[in-house]
């Protein structure tokens, strides 16, 4: 089963993403825990394209697929930001006291401990996010 969302570049548009997330979860049978962490990996991804992508204030869309296949859960995100691959931001060093850590990058690490793969490509000035969770 697949469902796709169209998104506007507007914080606003996290609530819906959110229920998609959830009606999805509902609609396939995966377990509470998760749904939870496949909705934080899309609030975290969408929400830093929306605040950080773009050097506008045009209105954007971001394109959000989530397909169930035997195995694992594929979501891939769309968006005509600018260029971002978070294979390449630095890992933070958790050794570091939290007081002493620069500031940013949390979120893009829980994204990378929460999915089994991640690709990244930009073609066209086009971004396309696909990462894939095995499921539980």
């Amino acid at each position: 089963m697949k469902t796709g969302l169209k998104l506007k570049n507007d914080l606003m548009e996290m609530d819906r993403l959110l229920d998609c997330v959830l009606a999805f979860g509902k609609e396939n049978e995966l377990s509470d825990d998760f749904v939870w962490e496949i909705r934080l990996v899309l609030e975290e991804v969408v929400t830093n394209i929306i605040s950080y992508g773009y050097e506008d204030k045009a209105e954007h869309e971001i394109e959000v697929n989530i397909v169930n296949a035997n195995e694992d859960i594929t979501v891939s995100v769309r968006d005509d930001a600018r260029p971002f691959n978070l294979l390449e931001h630095p890992r933070p060093d958790l050794e570091i006291p939290i007081e002493n850590r620069r500031i940013g990058g949390m979120g893009i690490h829980i994204v990378r401990e929460i999915m089994d793969e991640i690709d990244y490509k930009r073609e066209e000035g086009i971004n396309l996010l696909v990462m894939r969770r095995r499921k539980l």
